[in-house]
């Protein structure tokens, strides 16, 4: 019985991959991404990225303007001053309002239905780059907050790239690139949805200035910060009691969610107890069938009790989800 549920999983899994982008899609993206100039009132510039989400709308991360004495964005050379914005400066997005900029914009998605493991790439002039750059990976976690999506993904982004655009393979914007951490070595980066950006378009009130009014949601003292990302810090540390703590906390918010059931049974593999940590893995792949790090931590468990054939059934469907991860299914 459990062969053929392994067998049902596997089909599931490989019939929901999906192809990366062509080329054509990656080049349709180009047009809607701008790059963003500030000036402070020290007289110092920085940059960053923008996207064109309608007609003389473009929105970046609030981070990036806030308590600008100048602010102006570049695209095939011409520079456009926005004239106002709409700001939401706790999930730093702003959107900068424009007159007569005929700039494309981009093809606005539905999160919806998103699930883990979708291809998906990123745009943006990381690193102060001349063009628009691209970075492909997949989607590895959907949290909720404040109403709407966050989401981490494994495609990689840069200092400058914040603003940048997050697409799905056909095209179509799912997200703006904005904070990423590096715990353990493995970096998460996080893509406010687009939701919030239709629901501002929508609801938001235009301001004429970017004094910021509050800080990011990021940027707050630890204790304070969204859950996805208070675990961050004990996972780097190793301080696995204090990440059963928060995760517990998070359950208590959120008992049917993904993302707090495996950080739980995460938390209880490194403290050794396999069998509760192996009994949360198991919760969260029954209802989320692409949770790779959970196929993964089972197989590790399986590893640990010498259980061989568990082994390579757990080894087999974390590869057929992420082939990436042969290294540390190797370790």
């Amino acid at each position: 019985m459990s062969r053929i549920l392994f067998l049902v999983i596997v089909a599931s899994v490989a019939l929901n991959l999906q192809a990366a982008p062509t080329t054509a899609v990656l080049f349709s993206t180009n047009p809607s991404i701008v790059k963003v100039h500030v000036a402070n009132k020290d007289g110092n510039h920085g940059v960053g990225s923008g996207v064109v989400v309608a007609k003389d709308y473009i929105v970046t991360n609030c981070h990036v303007i806030a308590d600008a004495q100048g602010v102006h964005v570049e695209k095939y050379g011409v520079s456009y001053p926005p004239e106002s914005l709409i700001a939401n400066w706790k999930n730093d997005l702003c959107i900068l309002k424009f007159k007569y900029t005929e700039l494309k914009p981009a093809s606005l998605g539905v999160t919806e239905n998103l699930e883990y493991e979708t291809n998906v790439f990123t745009k943006s002039y990381g690193g102060n780059s001349t063009r628009p750059q691209s970075s492909f990976g997949n989607i590895k976690g959907i949290f909720n907050f404040n109403g709407f999506k966050v989401i981490q993904s494994s495609a990689s982004f840069t200092m400058g790239a914040s603003g940048g655009g997050l697409f799905n393979d056909r095209g179509e914007l799912l997200g703006i690139t904005t904070v990423y951490l590096n715990p353990r070595g493995k970096a998460y980066y996080f893509s406010m949805s687009v939701d919030m950006i239709k629901d501002m378009l929508k609801n938001g009130d235009e301001i004429s200035v970017t004094t910021q009014s509050e800080r990011p949601f990021w940027d707050n003292p630890e204790e304070s910060q969204p859950f996805f990302m208070q675990v961050a810090g004990p996972i780097k540390n190793k301080m696995w009691g204090k990440l059963e703590n928060i995760s517990q906390d998070w359950m208590v918010q959120e008992p049917d969610s993904d993302e707090p059931n495996f950080y739980y049974a995460l938390s209880q593999y490194y403290l050794n107890n396999l069998t509760v940590a192996q009994k949360g893995f198991k919760k969260v792949i029954k209802k989320n069938k692409k949770h790779t790090r959970s196929y993964l931590y089972l197989y590790k468990i399986a590893k640990k009790t010498n259980m061989k054939k568990e082994m390579q059934q757990y080894k087999k469907l974390t590869l057929s989800l992420d082939e990436t991860l042969t290294i540390e299914i190797d370790e």
